[in-house]
C-alpha cells in the first residue's frame, strides 16, 4: 500500500496541486486555507490511497492531529498536519496560496508538506537503522501514515502511564534505542521523555520525531550537545521516581564518544571561552 507523493512542488498531479485547485475552486488569485474537518480528512486519506477507512481522531497536538485509520481492516495511524494553525514560522501571506504570472507558489501547503516529508524521512531512516519507531507507510501532501503501536484498536500506553517491573533494564533499553537513533541514524530527538515513549510488548518505542535534528558535517555540535543533554535529563527525571540515579554527563559522553561528524570532532576545543551549555 506504500505511496509517497512527489516532493517537487511543481510536479503535475501531486496532492498539493489537487488541494490548491480544490481550495481556489478552479479560479486564479488567492484562496483562503481553512482547517480541514474530519470528513475532508477522511475523504482525502481514502482518495489518496493512504487508508481504506478513517475511524476517529485519537489526539490533537500543536501542529497535527492523529487519527486511527484502517488499511484493509488493519489499524494504522494517520497523521494530518494542520495547514495554518501551526507553531512553525510562516510567511506574511499566512493562510493563502498565491499564483502569479502562471508560476505556482504554495506558501503554506509547501511548508507543511516539507514538515511531513521530514517526519517520514526521519522515521524511515531510524527504522532502517534498527530503532524501535513506528514504521512509516505512506505520505501524500500534508498527510502521512505509520504503523499503529498497540493491541487491536487499543493504543499502547505512554511510558509514564505504566508501572515497570524492572525499571533499570527499561531505562538502559531506552538509552540503547536512543543511542542507535543518534549514532546510526544520526538524529538527536529533541523532545524525548516518558510522554514520547510508548510501552508495548515489554519494549519501549520512540515516537514523535518531527522536531529531531539531523547530525551531520554541517551541524552545530554545541546545539546537538544541548539537545542530547536535555533529552537525557528528561528520561532520567522519569526514572528517578523509581529511585534510579545516574550521571547525565556520563551518558552524554557515551553518545558523543560513539559519533561526532569527523570534521566537527574538535568542536569543544573551538568553543568560545566561558560558553555554558545548560
Amino acid at each position: 500500500m506504500s505511496r509517497v507523493d512527489k516532493a517537487n512542488p511543481l510536479a503535475k498531479g501531486s496532492a498539493i496541486d489537487q488541494k490548491r485547485d480544490a481550495l481556489r475552486g478552479g479560479t486564479s488569485g488567492k484562496a483562503r486555507i481553512e482547517e480541514p474537518k474530519f470528513d475532508e480528512i477522511r475523504r482525502d486519506a481514502i482518495n489518496y490511497g493512504l487508508a481504506t477507512e478513517v475511524l476517529y481522531p485519537m489526539s490533537a497536538g500543536k501542529e497535527a492531529s492523529i487519527f486511527l485509520a484502517l488499511w484493509n481492516k488493519h489499524p494504522i495511524i494517520l497523521k494530518a498536519y494542520r495547514l495554518w494553525a501551526t507553531p512553525h514560522k510562516l510567511s506574511t501571506t499566512k493562510g493563502y496560496i498565491r499564483e502569479s504570472s502562471g508560476k505556482k507558489t504554495r506558501w503554506i501547503l509547501g511548508l507543511i508538506e516539507d514538515i511531513a516529508i521530514a517526519e517520514f524521512d526521519i522515521l524511515q531512516n531510524c527504522f532502517n537503522a534498527g530503532v524501535r519507531v513506528p514504521t512509516p507507510i505512506s505520505r501524500v501532501g500534508n498527510y502521512l501514515t505509520m504503523r499503529f503501536i498497540g493491541d487491536g484498536e487499543t493504543p499502547a500506553p505512554q511510558l509514564r502511564e505504566v508501572e515497570l517491573e524492572d525499571p533499570e533494564a527499561v531505562m538502559n533499553e531506552v538509552f540503547d534505542q536512543y543511542l542507535m537513533m543518534y549514532r546510526d541514524a544520526h538524529y538527536a530527538h529533541g523532545d524525548l521523555s516518558a510522554y514520547n515513549i510508548l510501552w508495548w510488548k515489554n519494549q519501549p518505542w520512540i515516537i514523535d520525531v518531527p522536531q529531531s535534528e539531523i547530525v551531520n558535517k554541517w551541524s552545530d555540535m554545541n546545539k546537538i550537545e544541548l539537545i542530547l543533554r536535555r533529552d537525557i535529563h528528561n528520561v532520567l527525571r522519569y526514572f528517578k521516581s523509581y529511585g534510579i540515579d545516574r550521571d547525565p554527563e556520563l551518558i552524554l559522553n557515551v553518545f558523543l564518544d560513539a559519533y561526532i561528524p569527523s570534521n566537527l570532532r574538535n568542536y569543544r576545543e573551538l568553543r568560545k571561552e566561558g560558553m555554558e551549555l545548560l
